[in-house]
């Protein structure tokens, strides 16, 4: 979530960082350094024109910028027909296994479809 304290704070180390001045980031933006000074101690906002212009010559993201981190990247699932690979040459009392670990995990419905699925298995096999 946005703060204009933490905006205030990473705009002060971002500039640090980049050994630039207040002076300096004032230039570029055509504004005064006082304004500058005002956004690094938290007494005024920048409008988003002026942010992303900061961005820009910080050569940083405005979720660098701003303080905001993104969500994070979920984990991308095993491809399923690995999956489904492997548990085509599991044995009958592999599967079984199988199920049994994952039924914690199932829905109701998704558990009539397993036991449909398993009759089936057990009918072909005879």
């Amino acid at each position: 979530m946005y703060s204009r304290e933490i905006f205030a704070q990473r705009l002060k180390d971002l500039l640090d960082k980049r050994g630039m001045t207040q002076r300096a980031l004032a230039e570029k933006l055509k504004t005064t350094e006082v304004t500058v000074s005002r956004y690094v101690s938290g007494n005024r906002t920048p409008n988003i024109e002026t942010t992303v212009e900061i961005a820009d010559i910080l050569n940083v993201s405005l979720n660098d910028l701003v303080g905001i981190d993104p969500p994070a990247k979920q984990r991308p699932s095993p491809d399923v027909s690995v999956l489904v690979s492997c548990y085509e040459k599991a044995s009958a009392d592999d599967r079984r296994v199988i199920w049994s670990l994952l039924d914690r995990y199932m829905t109701p419905e998704q558990r009539i479809l397993v036991q449909s699925i398993q009759s089936e298995e057990k009918a072909t096999a005879v």
